[in-house]
């Protein structure tokens, strides 16, 4: 029988086969329209690769993300609560299988690369891994790598630790540069609809993509911070991203296979917005006034939200259930009409995100950038941030036109201001410029796949409350998502000794991943009363 690529789960990785894992085997084996496993060419492999992660990110984004970090809060029925932390071990599965799956894909696309001396979709094929595979170790904590993927020759491989895979996924992103920079044969021109064969910035790519890895892992050791100054000491051996289109964004057009999860799927407005805005953004992003007038709002807030009682409302994250109609009415929404059009890409990485993470850098006095502080570093972050979004106003009902003046008012005012934040006076909303830096990364951060919620992790910024209605997972926001049941039932003796070295007997989403606020100071930033 021909084998397939792609959706067969972890099974490649951490199971021979178990039912669990075989349930859709008979229709992957037989749908035509699946890349012959093995035979395919590796440029043959990008395309299905990366408009499938492109779709799949926005699709975490908006159920999965935004939800857990009190982004939205779906209170449209009862049909999913993940704001109020109940994540069932079918969806810790999913999301394990969607990334691996991804991951699993970019290994075979290099692997056929190799065979084939492809070393343009070899160097990509790198890339694309290490963008799936450290999502997935950002969700889990430790998962194989070094032994992942070795089909019948392991069927149990070791579980890496997370200090382990950074090394592996920065020594990745190294070869893929180091690859680029020889400027291999592009077999398929048309195939690169993202940087169209622009070898400096897919570099750039994967060397923005290893900040945002040693930042994550920078609370462990300064020898991470470290290890960014290098790169920026050396910005000609290590170029990053230094405007909004050197921006990781995936195009879509309308269609196959090129939609958005929004088109492909029939997402309708009724079911993209019964997630609402919570109050935790709207605070953010509106200035008020003693009678709680709105006086100025974020720019980006009507590109990314609508309101729908003629006013700035949110709803609340984490409550009972019964309580939300209190909080529903006239509760705002996220913007259908600008999110779901298929001029707006789905974003894996931005220039803004580069900028904040040095920003964060000299602030805490780990980082030295020539010509810059942290003032201007930051102040340049949520500049690119709005310029980047400033483009997608025009798909809103009533089309948004960002003006130079409201950016300036946001640098200094309450909301956004360096200098109120420094002076901790009590006239910024933020206690100091290390929040004020986390928040506007967090607001930054929106649409961005999972990266709102690892951030929010490893700063536990910004600062809201744990509300009563989570007390399916104790009254803590999740810290992981759990191995899903059939890992741990195939590969036992390496999902206990993973979770042991994670500090953690139970395979539960209280475990607190290395990198994380509550792991490196014992405990969250604002627990729940009865935690």
């Amino acid at each position: 029988m021909k084998k397939f690529l792609s959706t067969i789960s972890m099974a490649v990785v951490l199971c021979s086969l178990p039912p669990s894992c075989t349930k859709d085997f008979e229709k992957i084996n037989t749908d035509p329209n699946k890349i012959l496993f093995g035979n395919a060419a590796a440029t043959s492999l990008y395309e299905p690769l990366v408009y499938g992660m492109g779709s799949n990110n926005q699709y975490q984004a908006w159920f999965f993300a935004n939800e857990l970090v009190q982004v939205t809060a779906f209170t449209g029925g009862q049909t999913t609560q993940i704001h109020q932390y109940q994540v069932t071990d079918g969806q810790w599965q999913s999301q394990w299988d969607n990334f691996a799956r991804f991951g699993f894909d970019a290994h075979h696309m290099i692997d056929q690369a190799i065979k084939q001396n492809d070393k343009y979709s070899e160097a990509l094929g790198l890339i694309w891994k290490v963008v799936a595979l450290s999502n997935l170790s950002a969700l889990y904590g430790d998962i194989p790598y070094s032994e992942a993927y070795m089909q019948t020759a392991n069927t149990a491989p070791v579980f890496d630790s997370q200090e382990r895979l950074a090394e592996k996924f920065v020594a990745d992103l190294d070869s893929a540069a180091t690859i680029l920079r020889r400027r291999p044969t592009v077999l398929k021109p048309g195939n690169d609809r993202m940087y169209q064969n622009n070898y400096t910035r897919w570099i750039k790519f994967a060397n923005s993509l290893k900040l945002r890895i040693l930042c994550r892992m920078s609370g462990i050791d300064d020898k991470y911070w470290n290890a960014i100054q290098t790169i920026v000491d050396n910005p000609v051996d290590y170029p990053v991203f230094t405007v909004n289109a050197d921006n990781a964004a995936i195009v879509f057009e309308n269609m196959d296979p090129y939609r958005s999860y929004w088109k492909a799927n029939s997402v309708t407005e009724s079911t993209f917005c019964n997630h609402r805005i919570t109050q935790t953004m709207i605070d953010m992003m509106v200035e008020f006034n003693a009678a709680g007038n709105a006086v100025f709002e974020d720019p980006r807030i009507p590109i990314y939200a609508v309101q729908k009682g003629g006013a700035w409302k949110g709803s609340r994250g984490g409550i009972p259930y019964n309580e939300y109609k209190q909080y529903d009415s006239g509760a705002a929404v996220p913007n259908f009409a600008v999110l779901t059009n298929s001029g707006v890409p789905a974003f894996i990485m931005d220039y803004s995100e580069v900028l904040f993470i040095l920003a964060e850098g000299v602030e805490k006095g780990k980082l030295t950038v020539p010509g810059q502080t942290a003032k201007t570093l930051y102040e340049s972050a949520v500049k690119a941030s709005i310029n980047k979004w400033a483009e997608y106003g025009q798909y809103a009902s009533k089309p948004v036109i960002v003006r130079t003046v409201d950016v300036n008012t946001l640098l200094a005012g309450k909301l956004g201001s360096y200098d109120m934040a420094a002076a901790r006076d009590g006239t910024s909303l933020y206690a100091g410029t290390e929040e004020l830096i986390a928040c506007q990364k967090f607001i930054s951060l929106y649409f961005c796949g999972y990266e709102v919620f690892h951030e929010w992790r490893r700063t536990e910024y910004p600062d809201f409350e744990i509300a009563d209605g989570t007390s399916s997972n104790n009254y803590v926001l999740p810290t992981r998502f759990g191995y899903p049941n059939y890992t741990v039932a195939s590969n036992s003796a390496h999902v206990a000794e993973a979770l042991a070295r994670m500090g953690g007997a139970a395979n539960n989403m209280r475990v607190r991943l290395d990198w994380s606020f509550a792991k490196l100071h014992g405990n969250h930033r604002s627990p729940h009363p009865l935690q």
